[in-house]
């Protein structure tokens, strides 16, 4: 694997990028039976066919446990059932995915600026880190680096990740920027992540809004509470009335487990496996790849996960 010094980007390099007018037009992308198939490129064994199954977490209010979700999900997702899971940390300037994995900040998505003429999913795996079982993309080591990045770029290293990976879990930032649309728009599915506490109820509201506004159908959305709590003043209905959207998945409130896990850069579904907590993310993780089935619908389960309280 190449050191970070190897991986530093060449000025050149980052301006032929993002200067689309100094470079010859693209190949169209592949459609998903032409793509090269993981085996002939030599990668990471993968357990499922065609491109990667691709699952966008969005918030509507920062500090919702969204970091934290994604990464233990990842996790659950390697673990469980065996599949070759990736997390793409898309919230440029702040991410915390690096973090959660204790990796360093660099390699990052910086990074693959360095080849951005002859992108390969062997490079793409060279600018990644390893841990708990997941490969993680990390977001730029320094804020003002997330300027470098575009939704072309993303798209780009996204089609390979999508040969190398049987799931791609995608971390956003919590406001609508053009990043964030991208990662909505590319995802296969959408987790919707809220806390009960009013802001986070007021702009999960606005949020499912602007993705019905935006023409996402509510098949690809899931909505999930977290850090639920006895004595919570606003009762579930209440809530799922203001928000006119059915919360699938409740995640009980463990702050001292989870700020444990993050100082030691180890999911808590990994370190602390038959808590409840993880338990409640293996059970996403075990849906999460399920397709919405008529049975599903029969039984009451709701959402797109189909998962009944």
């Amino acid at each position: 694997m190449s050191t970070s010094e190897d991986l530093v980007p060449d000025p050149q390099a980052i301006q032929a990028w993002t200067d689309p007018g100094e470079l010859e037009t693209p190949p169209a992308e592949p459609e998903p039976d032409e793509m090269i198939e993981p085996e002939a490129l030599n990668l990471l064994p993968r357990k499922r066919k065609g491109p990667a199954r691709v699952i966008t977490v969005i918030s509507g209010k920062s500090g919702t446990g969204k970091s934290t979700l994604v990464s233990n999900l990842a996790a659950a997702l390697a673990r469980d059932h065996g599949l070759a899971t990736a997390v793409f940390d898309l919230d440029l300037q702040f991410g915390d995915q690096s973090l959660m994995f204790d990796a360093a900040s660099s390699p990052s998505i910086v990074d693959v600026l360095a080849n951005a003429d002859s992108l390969s999913p062997d490079f793409i795996l060279d600018c990644m880190h390893q841990g708990a079982g997941v490969r993680i993309m990390g977001a730029p080591p320094s804020p003002e680096l997330a300027d470098l990045i575009t939704t072309a770029h993303i798209q780009d290293v996204l089609m390979h990740m999508k040969v190398i990976f049987d799931v791609v879990l995608m971390d956003t930032e919590s406001h609508l920027s053009d990043i964030t649309l991208e990662a909505v728009d590319s995802a296969d599915a959408i987790i919707v992540l809220t806390t009960p506490y009013l802001a986070s109820v007021k702009n999960t509201k606005l949020l499912l809004k602007t993705m019905s506004d935006l023409g996402v159908p509510a098949r690809k959305l899931t909505s999930i509470l977290n850090r639920m709590e006895p004595g919570i003043k606003m009762p579930l209905d209440v809530l799922e009335a203001n928000l006119k959207f059915p919360i699938s998945l409740e995640l009980p409130h463990t702050p001292m487990a989870l700020i444990e896990s993050v100082t030691d850069g180890v999911p808590l579904v990994v370190t602390k496996p038959t808590s409840e907590w993880a338990q409640k993310i293996s059970a996403l993780a075990n849906l999460v790849l399920a397709e919405e089935n008529a049975e599903a619908r029969k039984t009451g389960r709701r959402g797109f996960l189909g998962l009944a309280r």
